[in-house]
């Protein structure tokens, strides 16, 4: 396992709790990266999922449903470039940016051949204003010429592979159904971790079986593994899943608002003080939505976790143990 580099808790302190940012958010490391807003550009490129292929797969993960991803449902009949191009004029338009991220969101996008993703992937890349990929994809989907493939577009662009955990129990992963376990992530992160791009990992809260014990051990080994971004979401409960009917017959509770900010704090606590945070909270449409309700007010969980942190007079690293 890669061990993250020790470092004074002064370093958080005076470069960031000092300007009331109780965590490394990821607006402000592009700002500090780029000099200015740079956007996400999120793309639906149609790949699937090993988990969900008839040949290879197990029906997916109980949670899943990949059309929820916010705005994937009216991107699925528009073509990448169509995708990008209409990502980049809403974001010039609304939100005066000039630089770009392709985000390739929507299920496992390094599961097709490798000549087939270095289209997809070079095609965005020499779109103007873009200065970074992102990719987002599975542990054990991350074939030699796949790693070959990222290395090179490593050399083009700045770029970003999000890997999806949820969990760092392998007993977890088996309950949901993921299809790997957490020593593939591990070996996931051993290959990457030699390349140019920065690795973000996938949490999620409130999974099955699940205490504030496991969320505090994940932190712990997610903190020293090397990666430098987490995105942590809460599980929802959508309609047309495996995840439905066991809501339905009480097999599990929803999470609560007040459960969930005290978690993420525990976690965020855990991690260390220059591990960029991606993502808090999550979004889903609405008519797909079973539970739980509140993460329809995304700014409201982001301000309830702030408020928990000053609370508690702490911030990202207080409690990460290299410290």
């Amino acid at each position: 396992m890669i061990k993250a580099r020790r470092l004074p808790l002064a370093f958080f302190v005076d470069n960031r709790f000092r300007m009331n940012d109780r965590y490394y958010k990821f607006s402000r490391f592009l700002k500090e990266k780029y000099g200015e807003k740079v956007r996400k550009i999120s793309i639906d490129a149609g790949f699937t999922c090993p988990n969900k292929d008839p040949l290879t797969g197990e029906g997916g993960c109980i949670f899943c449903r990949n059309d929820s991803f916010s705005l994937m449902q009216s991107l699925q009949n528009i073509s990448t470039k169509e995708q990008i191009e209409k990502g980049i004029q809403t974001a010039k338009q609304r939100k005066g940016v000039n630089k770009y991220i392709i985000y390739f969101q929507s299920s496992t996008n390094t599961y097709a051949p490798v000549d087939v993703l270095r289209r997809y992937f070079m095609e965005s890349i020499a779109v103007e204003g873009v200065v970074g990929l992102s990719i987002a994809t599975r542990p054990d989907c991350l074939s030699d010429n796949v790693i070959e493939l990222l290395d090179d577009l490593s050399r083009k662009t700045d770029l970003w592979l999000e890997l999806g955990l949820q969990s760092s129990f392998d007993t977890t992963l088996k309950i949901i159904n993921r299809g790997h376990t957490f020593q593939d992530y591990l070996n996931a992160v051993q290959k990457l971790s030699v390349l140019n791009l920065r690795i973000c990992t996938h949490i999620m809260i409130g999974l099955p079986g699940e205490s504030r014990r496991h969320i505090i051990e994940t932190a712990d080994k997610i903190a020293l593994t090397g990666t430098q971004e987490v995105k942590i979401h809460p599980l929802l409960i959508l309609k047309d899943t495996q995840l439905e009917n066991t809501f339905l017959k009480g097999e599990i509770q929803e999470l609560k608002l007040n459960e969930y900010v005290q978690l993420v704090c525990d976690f965020l606590e855990r991690i260390p003080p220059t591990m960029v945070v991606q993502r808090l909270t999550a979004e889903s449409p609405l008519d797909m939505l079973l539970a739980p309700d509140w993460i329809k007010n995304k700014m409201a969980v982001l301000r309830y976790i702030e408020q928990e942190l000053k609370r508690r007079g702490s911030f990202q690293g207080s409690r990460f143990k290299n410290l």
